[in-house]
């Protein structure tokens, strides 16, 4: 399946897109609903009807140590696109960490050099506007083939 592909939601809706590195002890062996790796390619993995690690959640795993060394540019771009194309899918779904719903404090996924906060920064900010922008393309798309 690919990115473009709309799927039906999971029962009782996605509440988060949950973000893992390939390293975490208790995530890679997981069910994920798509992966990114260190080039930047995104493949799905999952169906996003399918239940992956978390329930109400879309997984997504980074290939990489995080802990040891930041993600690539190539692999946050090839996220931030991920995230644009599942928030115009699921606009309530909140970003999250692995480690925000693990309950144990010595979880680090996606890992200590992860940009969680930039990128948290990013998904309020600028998300929305692409969002927005990528609405208004889609609308003007329509209409003009009227």
């Amino acid at each position: 399946m690919s990115m473009a592909e709309r799927s039906p939601q999971q029962p009782g809706g996605v509440k988060f897109v949950l973000l893992h590195h390939g390293a975490c002890p208790r995530g890679p062996r997981g069910r994920f609903h798509y992966r990114i790796d260190a080039e930047g390619g995104c493949r799905a993995e999952l169906a996003e009807t399918e239940r992956g690690q978390h329930p109400r959640s879309i997984g997504v795993v980074l290939d990489g140590d995080f802990d040891a060394a930041p993600p690539s540019p190539a692999q946050l771009d090839a996220l931030q696109r991920l995230l644009l194309t599942l928030q115009l899918r699921y606009p309530a779904a909140e970003l999250g960490a692995h480690r925000q719903i693990r309950g144990d404090r010595a979880a680090t996924c996606p890992g200590r050099r992860f940009p969680m906060p930039a990128l948290a920064a990013w998904a309020r900010t600028e998300l929305p506007r692409a969002r927005d922008a990528a609405q208004q393309r889609s609308v003007e798309e329509q209409y003009s083939k009227l």
